[in-house]
């Protein structure tokens, strides 16, 4: 049996104006919420690594 390679989270303590920005984004694309917030992640890991920190190497990053 496949492990399943998503998780739910619940995050608390949004500022509203990043909620507003998340619903204006939604509208303008067909990703769903969370994939926005997956490709906003990635687009900061990558800024993180082009910029020089440090950030841990991650078993995902092994495949």
């Amino acid at each position: 049996m496949m492990k399943p390679t998503k998780q739910d989270m619940t995050v608390r303590s949004v500022p509203i104006e990043a909620i507003d920005k998340l619903s204006a984004l939604q509208q303008h694309t067909r990703l769903t919420y969370g994939g926005l917030i997956d490709d906003a992640i990635e687009a900061l890991w990558d800024d993180y690594l082009s910029e020089g920190h440090e950030v841990p190497m991650l078993s995902s990053d092994q495949d």
